[in-house]
């Protein structure tokens, strides 16, 4: 079963015209499209699943920075 995304209405407000395009050098390019086959993901998708992680562990060390001051 999939889950709906609730935000995907609040993204088309909150940007109005899309996507937007993003270059890569080729090996790079290479090194995407191996973990999108084994991960049987779309080159977007597997895009937002990295940066969504990786933003979430600086939030995390950010939060636990400040926790500590």
């Amino acid at each position: 079963m999939y889950k709906i995304d609730s935000n995907m209405e609040n993204n088309s407000k909150k940007y109005p015209k899309g996507r937007k395009s993003l270059a890569i050098d080729v090996d790079t390019y290479h090194m995407l499209q191996t973990i999108c086959d084994t991960e049987r993901r779309t080159k977007i998708d597997q895009l937002k699943l990295l940066i969504e992680r990786e933003y979430q562990r600086i939030d995390q060390e950010e939060n636990q920075l400040t926790a500590v001051s």
